[in-house]
């Protein structure tokens, strides 16, 4: 049945509030992405019964329809009812604005995004060797550990370099120039400008390479062998700009001052591109940038940013002092809930700073109650309901879950239901609380889950351990044992009509084997970090990492749907197979940049006929995770998908097999 766009989007309009509570519509491969003044007037419920809807995912300060490969056509028909290429849309429209959280928030998940798995890894590295030492396979001695140690530190020591590439890409800054100016809050000179002391202390993120300086610069033998030896002085004098005093800071692992500094760093830049003449912008503008930007850093930035930071982390520190039990019931029994409402973002300055300052943090700690708590949940589902869909939904998203990402388990299971959310709000209460009471610590930043559990170990630690590990035991178990017991409104599985089954019937009638489209290492769709194709709420699928930048047909048929921004293709096959190829998580961000189309829309195309290339070093570089899902956008027409167990896919041999 041909699906009726323009009522589709009429419908979408209708349940969030209509017209006038738009602010900005987008989309990407598969969702609309909506920016509404007011959430609240949006019936999320009734937007999810809409027909062609899969979904609806609230992140990031927007309101997402995940539709899936028609998303595009949906789109086309909501531009004409709003007619949004004449009338531009802003927040103030109607004299109302989008609130100040909600602005923080959007900004803090646009810059740590990108490079928190990369910032994960360096933090399980650290957790690895420290398992590694305490069972005696590395010295702490050895080179091999000195290499891997201070190779696990780089990811906060340059954090500010990090924050200062995703945030000019929020801000809108040139991001060369931004780079320049957290480099040079975090280079040498400008330390031993400040002082020796600080040099030898704080120029370093590792809390163990700090301490033992520290020591050295109050022995006097070693401060008087500095001084006349080695000619290093140990003190300096006070530094100031303009006569203005300098605060004597360190900006390594810094997090809110570089924030503050390339915001205000857009605005200058847009000043002087406005105003300077065309023959010299380019020269002249990242000079007085960074003339002006960087002493502001040292002298309002740096000590206003670090006087934030401290405010937001005392609030914290102050519920932990007061009382770790009491602390790791609140995180554990709330903290889900700030990631449904998506201001789970506003902690994580605090806890990246922690890892940078301390060498560890008990924040994510307690936290990792609240991720076990809504797996657990979420296999209480799967025990409990009789409904097959959701079983299988269950499945996938608890697994995924168990690996640190709750987004598919919360979104498409427990807060679903409802009671499940809740129970899991419970169970987690109860796990962070013991976590508190052994006063649990992470040495490694992480995302809490099975893989990541060598960051919360520490030789000499053991009983910290040993409570992290029992607390998250005991909010899987607790939220499982209270979803089965407190229950929840199953879901009726409908009857097929007879028409029905007889349609059903006929998709039934045969198999076809889809092969792999992309040269490239195959791994399961379920793995995929992304939400919607991670939970298979698109359609069932395989992820590949590809090896070689072109994707070709796997069958033949007919271009669908060829985004503009060339990173996405949808494909039906002559035997009615829907395929979307997204190339890449969140690459519509790139706007085209490093793809390039070989087809258009509405192409005849042969099996085997090349259909985008694109640049793989390029979108590695900018910081993208290329990891390719492949789904069948139309699994519901079918008995079942196979997809195949080989690791190593080459153009041409059989990755999906569809029986029908």
């Amino acid at each position: 049945m041909a699906r009726d766009y323009n009522q589709i989007a009429k419908d979408i309009i209708k349940e969030i509030g209509g017209d006038e509570n738009i602010i900005s519509a987008t989309h990407c491969a598969t969702r609309l992405r909506l920016k509404l003044k007011d959430n609240g007037k949006a019936n999320k419920s009734k937007v999810e019964k809409i027909t062609g809807v899969i979904t609806v995912v609230e992140a990031g300060g927007q309101f997402q329809v995940v539709i899936g490969n028609h998303v595009k056509d949906v789109y086309n028909e909501m531009a004409k009812i709003l007619d949004l290429d004449k009338k531009p849309r802003g927040a103030s429209e109607d004299g109302q604005k989008v609130g100040v959280m909600s602005k923080i928030i959007d900004v803090i998940s646009s810059i740590f995004a990108p490079f928190l798995y990369s910032l994960a890894a360096c933090g399980i590295l650290q957790g690895v060797l420290s398992v590694l030492t305490a069972i005696g396979v590395l010295s702490t001695a050895s080179g091999t550990y000195r290499i891997l140690n201070f190779v696990s530190w780089t990811g906060f020591t340059f954090l500010p370099v990090l924050i200062a590439i995703t945030a000019s890409k929020k801000f809108n800054a040139n991001t060369f120039v931004s780079v320049i100016v957290a480099c040079a809050l975090i280079n040498p000179d400008f330390v031993n400008i400040m002082t020796a002391r600080t040099v030898a202390t704080l120029n370093s993120a590792d809390p163990a390479v700090r301490g033992l300086m520290e020591a050295a610069m109050n022995n006097p033998d070693m401060v008087k062998f500095m001084t006349d030896v080695l000619n290093i002085p140990v003190t300096a004098h006070t530094l100031d700009f303009l006569g203005l005093p300098v605060q004597m800071l360190s900006y390594t692992s810094s997090v809110i001052p570089i924030i503050l500094a390339i915001w205000v760093l857009s605005y200058i830049q847009r000043f002087f591109e406005k105003i300077l003449p065309l023959v010299v912008r380019n020269l002249l503008t990242p000079m007085f940038c960074l003339i002006i930007i960087v002493p502001l850093t040292l002298l309002v930035f740096g000590p206003v940013g670090n006087a934030i930071g401290g405010s937001i982390g005392s609030v914290y520190n102050f519920l932990y002092n007061l009382s770790p039990i009491v602390a790791g019931a609140v995180v554990g029994g709330l903290w889900q809930i700030l990631v449904v409402f998506g201001v789970h973002w506003g902690i994580t300055p605090v806890t990246v700073g922690n890892y940078a300052a301390l060498g560890y943090d008990t924040f994510t700690a307690l936290q990792a109650s609240a991720v076990f708590s809504q797996a657990g949940a979420t296999f209480g589902v799967l025990l409990k309901t009789k409904n097959k869909e959701l079983k299988n939904v269950s499945l996938s998203a608890g697994i995924t879950a168990l690996f640190g990402i709750t987004e598919p388990a919360t979104y498409g299971v427990t807060l679903r239901l409802k009671k499940p959310l809740i129970c899991g709000c419970i169970a987690g209460a109860v796990g962070g609380a013991v976590a508190g009471s052994f006063r649990a610590l992470s040495w490694g930043y992480n995302i809490p889950g099975i893989a990541t559990l060598p960051a919360y170990f520490k030789e000499g630690y053991m009983t910290q351990f040993l409570g992290l590990l029992l607390s998250i035991v005991i909010a899987f178990v607790l939220g499982a044992v209270l979803t089965y017991i407190v229950g929840f409104e199953d879901p009726i599985e409908e009857e097929e009509s007879e028409e029905d089954r007889a349609v059903s019937n006929e998709l039934r009638a045969g198999r076809e084997v889809i092969t792999s489209p992309i040269n490239g290492v195959a791994i399961p769709l379920t793995e995929v970090k992304d939400a919607a194709f991670g939970s298979e709420m698109l359609g069932k699928g395989i992820g590949v990492v590809p090896v070689e930048g072109k994707v070709f047909s796997p069958f033949d048929g007919t271009v669908e749907a060829l985004f503009a921004t060339k990173h996405a293709i949808g494909l039906k096959s002559d035997n009615g197979v829907e395929m979307l190829i997204h190339i890449g998580l969140d690459t519509v961000k790139l706007e085209g940049q490093g793809f390039t189309a070989h087809v258009n829309q509405g192409d005849n195309v042969k099996k085997g006929d090349l259909l985008v290339e694109f640049d793989i070093d390029f979108i590695e570089n900018k910081g993208y995770d290329l990891t390719t899902p492949v789904v069948i956008s139309n699994t519901s027409d079918y008995l079942d998908i196979f997809i195949t167990e080989n690791k190593s896919l080459q153009i041409g041999e059989e990755a999906i097999t569809i029986v029908n």
